[in-house]
Order: C-alpha cells, then sequence, then structure tokens
C-alpha cells in the first residue's frame, strides 16, 4: 500500500471522527448551574478516537469537533479553549494507550490501568483547564470552582463508556495496519522480507549453484 493512499484514509476517517465529536457532543446538553459551561458525553466520542485514530489524529478530531460544537451551541467564547483542552485530553489518553500497547491479548476482556490512568489524567486536564478558562472569560476566580466536579464527572462516565466500547471493539484500528499514532507508517509482519527483496536470490548464491552443476556435468562420464 502507498503512503499516499494511507494519508487519504487518514484524513477521511479523521474527517468523519470530527463529525462525530460534535454529534455526540451536542446530542445530550446538560448547562452547569452558575456557571457558563455545560456538561455533555462529548468525552467518550474523545477518547474513542485516540482509541481508532492514534493519539496524533485523535487528537486533531478531537479539539475541532470539540471546538465546533461550541459554536454550534452557541458557546463561541469557549471554542478556542475547549480545542486545546480536548486535543490534549486525546493526546494524553493517546500516549498512555501507547505504553499498553501489545498488553491487551486479542479477545481479552481486560482493561489495563494504564489506560484508566490516561482517562484520569486527561480528566484533571478538562476540569482544571475549564476552571482556568471561565475564570479568564468571567474575571471571577470563585464561581468556576462549581464546575470541576461536574467537569470530572463528565469525564468519568466518558471515560467509561469509552473503555467499555474499546473492549467491545477489540484490536480494531483505522486504517487498518496503522501504526505511530497516524504517521503513515505500516505494519509489517516480523521477519517478512521487503518486497523487493522477495523472491530474488543473491547474486553470490545462483553463480555458485551455476558452478556445482557445471562440475557435475564435467565428472559425468555419460557426457
Amino acid at each position: 500500500m502507498r503512503k499516499d493512499d494511507i494519508n487519504v484514509k487518514e484524513m477521511i476517517f479523521t474527517g468523519l471522527w470530527i463529525a462525530v465529536v460534535t454529534v455526540v457532543t451536542m446530542a445530550v446538553v446538560i448547562p452547569i448551574p452558575l456557571t457558563q459551561g455545560y456538561v455533555n458525553l462529548g468525552d467518550a466520542a474523545v477518547f474513542l478516537g485516540a482509541f481508532l485514530l492514534g493519539r496524533k489524529n485523535g487528537a486533531i478530531a478531537a479539539g475541532l469537533g470539540s471546538g465546533l460544537a461550541d459554536l454550534l451551541l452557541s458557546y463561541a467564547s469557549f471554542a478556542p479553549f475547549t480545542l486545546v483542552i480536548k486535543a490534549g485530553m486525546a493526546f494524553i489518553f493517546g500516549s498512555f494507550l501507547i505504553l499498553s500497547a501489545g498488553k491487551v491479548k486479542p479477545g481479552s476482556k481486560n482493561i489495563p490501568f494504564s489506560r484508566v490512568l490516561g482517562i484520569a489524567l486527561a480528566t484533571l486536564l478538562m476540569a482544571g483547564g475549564y476552571y482556568f478558562a471561565e475564570w479568564i472569560l468571567t474575571g471571577n476566580k470563585v464561581a468556576p470552582i462549581v464546575s470541576i466536579p461536574w467537569n470530572i464527572l463528565q469525564g468519568a462516565v466518558g471515560g467509561g463508556i469509552a473503555l467499555l466500547l474499546m473492549v467491545a471493539m477489540g484490536s480494531i484500528r483505522m486504517p487498518a495496519r496503522q501504526t505511530g499514532g497516524g504517521n503513515g507508517s505500516v505494519e509489517k509482519k516480523e521477519g517478512s522480507l521487503p518486497e523487493s527483496e522477495e523472491k530474488i536470490p543473491p547474486e553470490g548464491d545462483a553463480c555458485e549453484s551455476q558452478a556445482v552443476q557445471n562440475a557435475e556435468q564435467d565428472q559425468d562420464p555419460r557426457i
């Protein structure tokens, strides 16, 4: 498969996941009392995107999709902060997915602790990030404290949903056979040779084989 083909697939899947993040974020909206923010289920799509697309493309989809949802829901002032916070969440979780790579057997129902830790740290980033975002937007550093437990609850619920879906989906990745968090590299089976090197005997071995055949013909009395 050519690298150009892989890049096109990356763009397609990332674009589709931007739409998924936007729709899931807008599906359930609960305004947080005494603040300008709201609670949603978008974090499930944020974490799942890092699992499916890798941390780089997952972060792109999470940031753009969540920021677009803020714009469409009339929370435009939060959109720049959301873009950075959600992208950071996906990147953090994607980094912890790399740590757990190879530790989960196909079909296993176990959830590695590193994934839980990744969601926990990403959720803390969100809670702290939105606290400072609202502090900057309102100039009030007390009222935004109310949003912290709500954002932690949102991250925990979204992360739990994402972990359950990851177990159900197993080792699915998009694009297929892609590694390195969307850097365009393609997996190769261990011990396999590049296509250019397969089925081509070494020049030295070919010459040696031909010399042995010639020697046998010289010694054959029937010739």
